[in-house]
């Protein structure tokens, strides 16, 4: 059953993705365009005044990590045990395998090989996972993005601080911040599937309050951590924003 399952989740994305996937492709490569050039443009507008606000929110973000302001302040282990989970959820191995098992679950509860449906009952049912690809294909969407845009942008980490719990620092550029960017372009995308796929409106506001809470508190890990300036973050999020609105336009007609 459940081999009869998976393989049919398979050649549903083999018949779906070719005419999603070029929309898909030449709207990434607008975007990653006019982002790459409005950042260059407004750099040197707004350096001076991010600086000033890195600054004074990882200056907050260390004293809300540690306890007390002496020679050797404890670390609120605790607390960086929860943000280093927000962090770990918006790893790429945990939004890759949830992209993956989202439309795969809403196709596996329709269509497995327990049901008995007519051919209209299945091309609609097939109509309505559809449009549960779109956080999948905005995430992958922005791994790449992120990838991209570090490597043009270059920005250095901020320094090694303690209170990690452990954590490596990765030497890969710091802006933007990937796990925020990625975690944007998942879960603000489910919001919107939930919508297109009809789900009633206390059920689209609940799931918007759930992905602006992950967001929100993925980003907070980032800083927490003092793996990433809070520019990072707020970067990630604005590459977020634009290209899953792009994204979306894209793929509507097609979803």
């Amino acid at each position: 059953m459940w081999l009869q399952s998976v393989l049919g989740f398979l050649y549903f994305l083999i018949d779906t993705l070719p005419s999603l996937l070029w929309r898909w492709g030449v709207a990434w490569l607008l975007t990653l365009i006019v982002l790459i050039y409005s950042f260059h443009w407004i750099k040197p507008h707004i350096r001076p005044h991010a600086f000033r606000v890195d600054d004074r929110v990882r200056a907050w973000a260390r004293g809300f990590r540690f306890k007390g302001h002496v020679d050797s302040p404890r670390e609120r282990i605790a607390l960086t045990w929860f943000f280093r989970f927000w962090t770990n959820l918006a790893s790429a191995p945990s939004l890759s395998l949830l992209s993956l098992i989202v439309p795969f679950g809403l196709y596996w509860h329709q269509l497995g090989a327990f049901l008995n449906v007519t051919q209209t009952g299945t091309a609609t049912h097939l109509q309505s996972v559809r449009v549960w690809l779109l956080p999948g294909l905005c995430y992958f969407g922005s791994m790449f993005m992120s990838y991209v845009t570090k490597r043009v942008f270059k920005r250095l980490r901020p320094p090694i601080e303690k209170g990690a719990f452990g954590h490596k620092l990765t030497r890969d550029p710091s802006f933007p911040s990937g796990h925020s960017l990625t975690s944007f372009c998942f879960w603000i995308p489910m919001a919107i599937a939930l919508a297109l796929a009809g789900g009633s409106v206390g059920a689209v506001v609940s799931m918007a309050l759930v992905a602006v809470t992950i967001v929100a508190l993925t980003g907070l890990s980032r800083i927490y951590m003092a793996v990433h300036y809070p520019s990072d973050v707020v970067g990630g999020y604005t590459i977020g924003l634009v290209w899953c609105l792009t994204c979306y336009l894209a793929l509507r007609g097609a979803l």
